[in-house]
């Protein structure tokens, strides 16, 4: 696997991770104070962390390219 397909994994593994993580602390911690905590660093993660995986992929594209060019 590349380098770039490992970052995207890790990526995507990691947010998994805290959405599961996030579910099971929400079960207990249920006031404003969440409310605040998911909208200030959760309610972007989806979109900002799809971006991150489009911007990998076309660093991937450029590495390759650039490989490709000094061949």
């Amino acid at each position: 696997m590349s380098a770039t397909g490992t970052a995207k994994g890790i990526i995507n593994d990691a947010t998994r991770e805290l959405h599961a993580r996030w579910d099971q602390v929400r079960e207990h911690w249920r006031d404003a104070k969440a409310a605040e905590f998911s909208q200030t660093y959760l309610s972007g993660l989806a979109e900002d962390t799809s971006r991150a995986l489009r911007v990998i992929d076309e660093l991937e594209r450029l590495i390759a390219r650039i490989h490709d060019d000094c061949e």
